[in-house]
């Protein structure tokens, strides 16, 4: 069973474990391993790189209604919307397992640009081609919807910079500079 946490997984660990969280029966065991979380940022600040078993770092996380994904990720990764000097060649982002747990949490039935959230940031881009006040190109304006709100839950000042080093922890660096490029005024 999944719990919260990080773990070392490969793809096919993913799939197994996942199928395991669903209650798929006669599923195999994974090579999935559990990580403190001292231990997995030190994993993770040596590059994350693929071990032997294909395996880098996966953080699991509940999506239960207590609390937005981006505020628990701060417990487990408290610098998550730094810019992540650990990367280096060859290494992996940190890829987070949101999972909709307990029987009061549904999937949203409407589009994702109508949610309580993002709506008023789609409705400002449409009005004013800007996000938070800052100009956004039409095709980066879903990477920088889900910062912003990601940037507002944890408190962070929003700006091209900072923006741009959030999204560079799971984007590789060329494309964080073609988007840091695209943001910053003229």
């Amino acid at each position: 069973m999944l719990h919260e946490g990080w773990y070392l997984m490969s793809d096919s660990d993913v799939e197994l474990e996942l199928a395991h969280f669903r209650g798929v029966p006669d599923t195999p065991g994974s090579n999935a391993m559990t990580l403190e979380r001292e231990a997995a940022l030190v994993y993770r600040n040596r590059g994350n790189l693929p071990d032997e078993e294909g395996r880098s770092l996966r953080l699991v996380l509940y999506i239960d209604g207590s609390l937005p994904l981006s505020v628990k990720r701060l417990d487990f990764e408290p610098d998550y919307q730094q810019p992540p000097a650990w990367r280096i060649e060859g290494s992996r982002a940190v890829n987070v397992l949101p999972l909709r747990v307990g029987e009061s949490v549904s999937r949203p039935s409407r589009p994702w640009w109508e949610d309580p959230e993002v709506a008023p940031l789609e409705e400002e881009w449409r009005r004013t081609g800007t996000v938070a006040g800052i100009t956004v190109p039409e095709d980066y304006r879903g990477f920088v919807y889900k910062t912003v709100l990601e940037l507002r839950a944890t408190g962070k000042d929003i700006d091209p910079r900072t923006i741009a080093d959030s999204i560079a922890r799971w984007l590789p660096h060329e494309d964080v500079e073609r988007i840091r490029t695209a943001l910053e005024p003229e």
